[in-house]
């Protein structure tokens, strides 16, 4: 979300609106409360003091009329919006487990990498990226909270790096099998698509609209559920002891998690 200055958007309406309320609120009690009371209820002399600032009457009247009417605008516009989000997201479903299909895939594509021992020409064969997520994608960002939508985009993104990734390795490695230190390698690609599996794994109850959204970090079990779906034996995908698909994986998500704190 941009900035105005240094606010934000949603900061500065809020401000706006605790700083009119505010108004209003010293404005009533200034000019319906105390001169009933300062006045021992004498409607002359009430009638005098309104007379008096008539000027900011009218103003404090505009005021409040324009500060309600924004708020009016701005709840239509959330409601229209949110009814857009709906529309839009009802077709998600679909287009996640379209993705989920395509990292199973992807998936085969970097063990066959991986099993491959100077064996003659691998036949990789590389998975087309579906077509209909990315215009759910784009409507479900239009539309979407903040959160959600900067979540999508993410997803977009590794997206579109994971294919080139993917089609980079087929293309270097096509007769040529697996090397010690291109199963370094690999083992970040499987982490990477692991990571994109788990993220599209979290979407899916809020999707259906049987949870709410979660932004909260990926853990272990999230990237195991992940491998899991995608048809990775874990134990198996290991240089060494310190460099193997689950340690790896724990210390980028300890990393992560650091950086949050």
């Amino acid at each position: 979300m941009k900035h105005l200055g240094i606010l934000k958007p949603d900061t500065l309406v809020n401000l706006l609106n605790f700083i009119g309320s505010t108004a209003a609120i010293i404005y009533v009690f200034c000019m319906f409360i105390w001169p009933w009371v300062s006045g021992h209820g004498d409607w002359v002399y009430v009638q005098a003091i309104w007379d008096r600032w008539q000027g900011l009457n009218v103003g404090m009247l505009a005021f409040i009329s324009s500060v309600t009417a924004f708020n009016i605008s701005r709840y239509n516009a959330e409601k229209q919006r949110s009814r857009d989000f709906l529309a839009a997201k009802a077709f998600l479903p679909a287009a996640l487990s379209e993705l989920i299909s395509y990292f199973i895939n992807s998936g085969r594509v970097f063990n066959l990498g991986w099993e491959s021992r100077n064996d003659g020409n691998q036949n990789f064969e590389i998975p087309e990226l579906p077509r209909e997520y990315k215009s759910v994608f784009g409507d479900c960002i239009r539309h979407a909270e903040p959160n959600v939508g900067d979540n999508l985009s993410r997803i977009l993104v590794w997206l579109q790096i994971h294919d080139s990734r993917m089609r980079d390795y087929a293309e270097q490695h096509r007769g040529n099998g697996g090397s010690r230190s291109d199963r370094r390698t690999l083992i970040t690609y499987f982490y990477r698509l692991g990571e994109l599996q788990a993220l599209v794994n979290k979407l899916f109850d809020f999707a259906r609209n049987m949870g709410e959204f979660d932004s909260s970090p990926l853990n272990w079990e999230d990237f195991r559920s992940a491998y899991f779906g995608l048809g990775l034996i874990i134990e198996n995908i290991s240089v060494d002891d310190q460099m193997n698909l689950e340690a790896f994986t724990r210390r980028q998500i300890e990393r992560h998690s650091s950086q949050n704190t």
